[in-house]
């Protein structure tokens, strides 16, 4: 590590971060990159603000879990090369994303069950809410607990895309 914070520390921060934004201010997505930003500084505030409309399973689409996709955002622009650079390290580095994505990803299912946002609305709430019509948006946003419960979500997100990033 580059400081002398221990690992386990590190992960407690980021998703102590990451929860209290998500209760305080919401959006899953950017909650779960800001709480990484605590740590890794290459992660930029234009990411964050821009990661919002991931939230809620991708634009509130049903998509993909919004601390899932934080997270992914925060390892592809750790491991990632420029697009333009095709050099053998480029490609090595690419390969190695992929494998850090992977990871992650299976760890989140392990966790979850799943990456996709109504799945986990199943697991957490007991039923699914389709984000796009209003009736069943407005009583997701009025379940009791309704942000604490995400933001448990947001929490271990982040400390999984965490222990990825602190790999190496």
């Amino acid at each position: 590590m580059t400081d002398s914070k221990s690992k386990e520390k590190v992960l407690e921060e980021v998703s102590q971060k990451a929860k209290e934004a998500e209760i305080n201010y919401h959006g899953c997505s950017r909650c779960t990159l800001y709480g990484l930003k605590e740590h890794f500084d290459f992660i930029p505030q234009d990411l964050i603000r821009a990661s919002m409309v991931l939230a809620g399973g991708c634009s509130s689409s049903n998509g993909s879990c919004g601390a899932y996709s934080g997270g992914l955002l925060a390892i592809g622009l750790k491991y990632q090369p420029p697009m333009e650079d095709l050099s053998p390290e480029a490609q090595e580095r690419r390969l190695r994303s992929r494998e850090k994505q992977f990871a992650f990803r299976n760890t989140f299912i392990k966790e979850f069950g799943s990456t996709l946002c109504p799945d986990i609305q199943e697991l957490k709430f007991g039923r699914r809410f389709n984000m796009l019509d209003k009736k069943d948006w407005e009583e997701f946003m009025n379940l009791p607990g309704h942000y604490e419960k995400c933001a448990e979500v947001v929490a271990k997100g982040t400390r999984l895309a965490a222990e990825v990033l602190l790999e190496d």
